[in-house]
């Protein structure tokens, strides 16, 4: 007697769940793209197009590419299309070490996943688009090296020294960091999220670095950038989304914070002594206890009568109101006018008589 075996669709789903597909654009979340950001993905979290796999960081980013498939796949497609990875070479700790001891190390376009570089001197490698991704850089020596574009998410970052190391267009999601520095490193246009603990980024450039909150589009949950107690003196901001930050207890001195994004932020006691907040948009942020000796453009700030708690010096000079002048030019056009009507009372009163 033939058995006939029934696959269910419930079955079969959870029989796929824990296959991952390779899907369209190496695997990045197509919302991502569409949206002009490179996050790549498993692809664990997945939907079908047209006989196509296109992959999402989250069930969040899969839930907005369903509205219109069609338009965020062109969206994407035309993104991906300038700014498309080249292809990174898979390495062993052996291939790794053979790289590193030769005269010439370049580590460039090379997928350095999970390898062991704990407290090794790298400084004379170069590192362009390299993937880090969940890689032992414990202790390591980093510093003033090219890491353009490279791909640190997961990576054990502890004691490492990241001083002056160009990170431009970098991505660190939720890296193990502790003591980790960052010190004059240039993270332009980078993209990190996670606790940072106590970092050093003093007179790092951020500039338009994307370190804010980012719902759907994070392959590995809402997390967010959380610094209580960094070092951030003189450090340039200008332009990032710091949004949902958490900048608690952080020496944010002389900081270049122009036109930032800082909704909702955790400053309280943070010292913005010196630093310049033209522009910034600091709606609901927390500023209790936090500092703003002689910091600049605070007229400017948008969402400023929103912010939560008591900050320190940070009492904003208001313009007299238009209602508040127009009253005193009111005032004197109804003396001169009360001047004027006693004037003509006294011309009148001797002719009556």
């Amino acid at each position: 007697m033939n058995i006939i075996k029934v696959v269910t669709a419930s079955a079969l789903a959870t029989l796929l769940a824990g296959i991952a597909l390779a899907g369209e654009f190496s695997d990045h979340c197509t919302t991502s793209l569409a949206n002009d950001r490179m996050t790549k993905t498993k692809c664990e979290i997945n939907t079908m197009v047209d006989g196509k796999t296109y992959c999402f960081g989250s069930e969040q980013a899969r839930t907005d590419f369903m509205q219109d498939p069609r338009a965020t796949i062109m969206k994407a497609t035309a993104f991906y299309a300038r700014n498309a990875e080249p292809e990174r070479e898979k390495l062993t700790q052996e291939q790794a070490m053979s790289i590193i001891r030769s005269g010439n190390c370049d580590l460039s376009n090379k997928d350095l996943g999970y390898l062991d570089f704990k407290g090794m001197d790298l400084t004379h490698c170069k590192m362009v688009n390299t993937s880090f991704f969940g890689a032992y850089l414990i202790g390591a020596n980093l510093s003033g090296t090219d890491m353009r574009s490279s791909y640190l998410n997961l990576a054990r970052l502890e004691n490492t020294n990241l001083s002056g190391a160009n990170l431009t267009d970098a991505t660190i999601f939720q890296a193990i960091f502790d003591k980790t520095n960052f010190s004059a490193a240039n993270l332009t246009n980078a993209r990190m999220i996670g606790t940072l603990g106590n970092v050093d980024m003093r007179e790092a450039i951020i500039v338009n670095g994307r370190f804010g909150l980012d719902i759907g589009n994070q392959p590995m949950g809402q997390m967010k950038f959380d610094s209580v107690g960094g070092k951030f003196t003189n450090a340039n901001f200008e332009g990032a989304d710091l949004n949902i930050g958490n900048f608690s207890f952080g020496d944010l001195r002389g900081a270049n914070l122009r036109n930032t994004n800082m909704y909702r932020a955790d400053l309280s006691k943070a010292d913005l002594t010196g630093a310049d907040l033209t522009g910034a948009n600091l709606t609901d942020a927390d500023v209790d206890g936090a500092t703003f000796q002689d910091a600049k453009g605070l007229e400017s700030v948008k969402g400023f009568d929103t912010v939560k708690g008591k900050c320190k010096n940070c009492t904003v000079a208001k313009p007299a109101s238009k209602s508040s002048t127009d009253g005193i030019m009111v005032e004197k056009v109804s003396m001169a006018a009360r001047q004027q009507a006693l004037a003509c009372a006294a011309r009148v009163a001797p002719a009556m008589n």
